[in-house]
């Protein structure tokens, strides 16, 4: 089974970022006379120009034909637009909601998909990086942008490490996140979806958690 994200909420996340990150560029303009430092210009346009790249993030992943979730008899094939991994049935240990925002992807999901793992390093060595497969200025723009923004990211040589997961469950409770715009429907049906496909009669799964 192939699930695809959310796209029109993710175009509709887009539009919204892009306003927000035209409005915070058009401070520079309106307010550059009375600065009370320096700093404050340099900081208004880096909050825009990110506003900017994430809408710009949200609406190619909207266009990408290759994204989305498979379920099937191994696990889980993630595909989420910025990344590639897999997931093994029997390396869940546990599934839920969470409400906490890990990341900027997360933007305009209610939720969030939360699994945690047994051998994060399984998870690891499947780890891909990858950029959403659209063409254009755009995809051209994001690309760009993402080479910028490298030294910010919390990965290292595009590979997720051991504390990097770490510090995600300390925040979540979980070990991979995944927003609910990404799932194509609602968080509760897609963890109903995992439960038929991992289900354990010796060692069921603690569903439904909030966190």
């Amino acid at each position: 089974m192939r699930i695809t994200p959310n796209h029109p909420r993710l175009r509709l996340i887009a539009l919204l970022c892009w306003i927000v990150g035209s409005w915070w560029l058009m401070q520079i303009v309106l307010f550059d006379a009375w600065y009370p430092t320096p700093f404050l210009p340099l900081a208004i346009l880096v909050s825009g120009a990110i506003f900017l790249a994430v809408g710009i993030a949200f609406w190619e992943l909207s266009l990408d034909k290759r994204a989305g979730i498979v379920l099937d008899r191994k696990g889980l094939m993630l595909n989420l637009g910025h990344s590639a991994s897999f997931v093994a049935w029997d390396n869940v240990a546990e599934v839920g909601l969470c409400r906490r925002r890990d990341s900027l992807l997360a933007l305009g999901s209610r939720y969030q998909l939360g699994i945690r793992l047994y051998d994060p390093a399984a998870y690891i060595q499947s780890y891909e990086q990858r950029l959403p497969s659209a063409s254009g200025p755009l995809a051209f723009l994001l690309q760009t942008l993402y080479e910028a923004f490298r030294p910010l990211r919390q990965l290292d040589d595009g590979l997720p490490k051991i504390d990097h997961l770490r510090r995600t469950r300390a925040r979540t409770g979980y070990d991979v996140v995944i927003p609910e715009a990404l799932l194509g429907g609602r968080a509760e049906a897609f963890i109903t979806m995992i439960e038929g496909y991992c289900y354990d009669p010796q060692q069921r799964h603690i569903l439904g958690k909030y966190v």
